[in-house]
């Protein structure tokens, strides 16, 4: 690849890499204006957290739905769709004084967001490779992993002096901004399935491919559980530190900052560990560190906050380094459905958060052995996939 052509891709890298960032922002700014949405259309608390969950659900559900189309489709075009879909939802948002239209546009803008991510993943996929794209796929997850830490500060602090209306016209302008710069930059790419492919393949025969590529559906398969037991720490974190070491609301706030850091911090690890190792051999290390971690955090949640905070950081890093890894590892696995698997890896992770999130509160289990059990049956799960492994080399060797 020539010197331009590589600068150019930088760039292009990281006007999608802002693009996934705008994306969760937009999810994510939301929640300090709750209570003032609320006030403001005199409605209950319910309905404004239907918009929550909504907007999260539809995010989930698009994965799936975008995933079908896009390896067969010009990825600029859809970019460039999902921009103005969102742009003319932010504008009815901030300019409505009716909650159901407010409602409507908001499920419109969670359409237009959930597209971004996995399109901009996609691209990245087909712009890099070996290397380049584990680095670029390190990339794009670090700016990923801001938008939680930074986006309820900067909902709080512009919410606090322009109002909910002054939050949505920040992300207009944003948008617009990304509107204009990849609309210029990007170039017209096409999914990489061949003409026949397109004409021939039925949506069955496209999910039977991905299902018989044992490798990728196990990676997706650990990435479900790993962001299952990671939105069950999420959750349980806030009250454990409330209610067990008496820490305020206004801190616990604080506190999840160097969660972010540890987990900015292992995507950094990811772009310069997977230039000198094998991703085979970082995915396997991965699968037994970080179940024996949780594990840990069952044990001592409850006795030293300080031991605990380091576990988290260590946790942190491990998931900062596994998102990118396992991003990378699926798109080598896959050509020509790789939107779909990425797709539907993006969506069984949306599962996975929204499952950790609920398993919290069903009361079948105390908390230390909740976490225990979680880290237990992760760990077996590690151990059943090294076998199968073990196996298929020994198979192959002989």
């Amino acid at each position: 690849m020539s010197e331009s052509n590589q600068r150019k891709n930088k760039i292009i890298l990281l006007l999608l890499s802002i693009s996934a960032f705008f994306a969760s922002l937009n999810q994510n700014i939301y929640s300090p204006m709750i209570p003032l949405i609320r006030d403001t259309f005199e409605t209950t608390i319910f309905w404004v957290n239907l918009t929550v969950s909504g907007f999260i659900f539809i995010t989930a559900i698009m994965q799936v739905i975008l995933g079908t189309f896009i390896d067969t489709k010009n990825q600029k075009k859809l970019l460039v769709f999902s921009l103005i879909l969102t742009s003319i939802s932010i504008l009815f948002c901030a300019f409505t004084t009716n909650f159901v239209v407010f409602f409507i546009a908001r499920m419109f803008q969670a359409i237009g967001t959930a597209m971004i991510p996995l399109i901009a993943v996609n691209v990245i996929a087909i712009l890099f490779e070996g290397e380049e794209r584990g680095d670029a796929m390190g990339t794009y997850q670090i700016l990923l992993t801001l938008a939680p830490a930074l986006a309820p500060i900067l909902g709080g602090f512009i919410g606090q002096y322009y109002g909910y209306s002054g939050v949505f016209l920040f992300l207009f302008i944003i948008s617009m901004i990304l509107l204009i710069f990849l609309g210029y930059q990007l170039p017209t790419l096409n999914g990489q399935q061949t003409v026949d492919d397109r004409k021939e393949r039925h949506m069955y025969q496209r999910y039977k491919i991905l299902w018989s590529n044992k490798k990728g559906m196990n990676v997706i398969g650990v990435g479900f559980l790993t962001f299952l037991i990671y939105f069950s720490i999420l959750t349980y974190l806030p009250v454990l530190l409330h209610d067990h070491y008496q820490v305020s609301l206004q801190i616990i706030g604080l506190l999840y900052l160097p969660l972010t850091v540890s987990m900015i911090l292992g995507s950094v690890l990811f772009k310069k560990l997977q230039r000198k190792f094998d991703l085979e051999k970082l995915y396997h290390v991965t699968l037994f560190l970080m179940p024996i971690l949780i594990i840990l955090f069952g044990i001592i949640l409850e006795k030293n906050i300080i031991i605990l905070s380091i576990v988290l950081f260590i946790y942190g890093v491990l998931l900062g380094f596994s998102s990118p890894l396992f991003s990378t590892m699926i798109s080598n696995q896959y050509t020509n459905e790789r939107g779909l698997a990425l797709g539907l890896f993006n969506f069984v992770r949306y599962c996975g958060m929204a499952i950790g999130a609920g398993i919290v509160g069903v009361n079948f289990l105390n908390s230390t052995s909740l976490f225990i059990v979680l880290g237990i049956l992760f760990l077996a799960f590690s151990l059943v996939l090294n076998q199968n492994q073990n196996v298929k080399i020994k198979e192959g060797s002989e």
